[in-house]
């Protein structure tokens, strides 16, 4: 007997060992596949910015790179992550409840009790076609959001890039005539001294000049101010030369405005999104109304070495007021979301009878400025000819000549103001900006370059 409890008892402690050494192991392997902390990176520097292209600027090529380099863009990209991660993290299910409590008594002759549970909360599969459907409706939310803000700086590329191409013509345009009042300014001077003309037409030229310099200071600074838009845009630090290519003209046709709809941007679809996940909230919040459910297996044994084994279920009951006040709330925000969708419906269609007023206008204009231009162009050459024979005063000349110059400005910026609205047209009636064929606009099915 003495020989078989020794026997016994070295079985045992080879158990206990290889039990101990086991759950070493596991705890070692579950201690190693943990994450590990990650320090952020050093955000105190700038960022490190990207070598622009040497080459010459096109509008294809400037919205093609600011959707790679804008800031806004970037962030909006690792926002759009963090919703992906956001969304898989709400699919992952309670981690299930476990309990072991051990007892010793102090009397002879008792054993060692202990208690061993395993619980789950069953409420999270009662409960998981609304929250699922909300976790849906959220990440559609934000790629929606995300492909609309493309939309936005394909958009504001566009607009950007016109301004101040055409302002640049303006600046030639005015450095132009500010070089002609100079030299008509130098030759006066000696006929002036000569007796050939009165200080009268000098002191008009003169005030005319100072009138014109200040014209190119203003325009000089609002271009400084329109290039630095442009680079935000782009990405691109701010001492970056831009040498830009003439934009095209967009071409939209009625038939493709007519067969656009509204109700396909992504803005729009983003806030339907958010009905959708307010509408599965307010489920939600009717199901929450019911206790919560958990259901759990115990193992026990008592000190007289009497093992059971046991189910157990726990029900978590609501508040007092039934869950009133939430399913209120949820029906409400509900409301609001589809008060903000109807409202957006709303603004774009104002939007766009607003842009279509604006472009009648503008055409009309240019209409008028083109059909007053030759015929005042052929003024001009009259009056110098007459000028250059001694028959009509300078002064006329002058004035035909700066009313010419302020004509050709006025064409510049009604033709900028025109191509402006035209870019700002696609996004507005639910086109991707970045797919439109400025030569030859088609409505195209397939991703866009923005989703991609």
């Amino acid at each position: 007997m003495f020989i078989k409890s020794q026997l016994l008892n070295q079985t045992t402690r080879r158990w206990r060992a290889t039990a101990r050494a086991g759950t070493l192991l596991i705890m070692l392997a579950a201690v190693a596949g943990c994450a590990q902390y990650q320090p952020l990176p050093e955000t105190a520097r700038l960022p490190a910015t990207p070598a622009p292209p040497k080459q010459v600027w096109t509008l294809e090529s400037a919205t093609r790179y600011a959707f790679k380099h804008n800031p806004q863009l970037i962030e909006s990209n690792t926002q759009l992550t963090l919703a992906r991660q956001q969304a898989g993290l709400a699919n992952v299910p309670p981690p299930m409840s476990l309990g072991f409590s051990l007892d010793h008594p102090w009397q002879q002759g008792l054993f060692n009790a202990f208690s061993l549970s395993v619980s789950q909360d069953l409420s999270y599969w009662l409960k998981q076609a609304p929250r699922k459907q909300a976790t849906q409706a959220r990440l559609r939310q934000a790629i929606l959001n995300h492909r609309w803000q493309a939309w936005q700086l394909a958009a504001a590329v566009q607009q950007q890039y016109v301004t101040v191409w055409y302002q640049q013509k303006q600046l030639r345009l005015l450095h132009a005539q500010i070089q002609w009042l100079d030299q008509r300014i130098t030759a006066n001077a000696a006929a002036e001294q000569a007796g050939l003309i009165t200080a009268d037409t000098q002191a008009l030229l003169l005030t005319n000049a100072a009138q014109w310099q200040q014209m190119a200071h203003a325009a000089n600074l609002q271009q400084i101010k329109n290039l630095a838009q442009l680079r935000q845009l782009l990405g691109l630090p701010a001492d970056t030369a831009l040498h830009l290519i003439k934009p095209p003209q967009p071409a939209l046709t009625s038939q493709i405005i007519n067969t656009s709809s509204i109700a396909q941007r992504p803005d729009v679809l983003a806030l339907k999104a958010a009905i959708d996940e307010q509408d599965a909230q307010y489920r939600q919040a009717l199901i929450d109304q019911f206790p919560s459910i958990s259901l759990g297996l115990t193992r026990a044994q008592d000190t007289s070495k009497v093992q059971t084994m046991g189910v157990g279920i726990n029900l978590v009951l609501p508040s007092l007021d039934g869950n009133r006040h939430a399913i209120s709330v949820a029906k409400t925000s509900r409301k609001l979301a589809a008060e903000q969708y109807q409202h957006r419906l709303l603004q774009i269609r104002s939007d766009f009878a607003a842009l279509r007023q604006k472009q009648a206008e503008l055409q009309r204009a240019r209409k008028q400025i083109k059909a007053n231009l030759p015929a005042l162009r052929q003024r001009l050459n009259e009056a110098e000819q007459a000028m250059a024979q001694g028959l009509l005063n300078a002064n006329t000349v002058d004035t035909l000549r700066q009313t010419v110059v302020n004509q050709r400005l006025a064409l510049l910026q009604n033709t900028a103001a025109r191509q402006r609205a035209g870019y700002a047209l696609p996004a507005l009636v639910g086109i991707d900006p970045a797919i439109l064929s400025v030569s030859n606009a088609v409505a195209n099915q397939s991703p866009t370059p923005t989703e991609h």
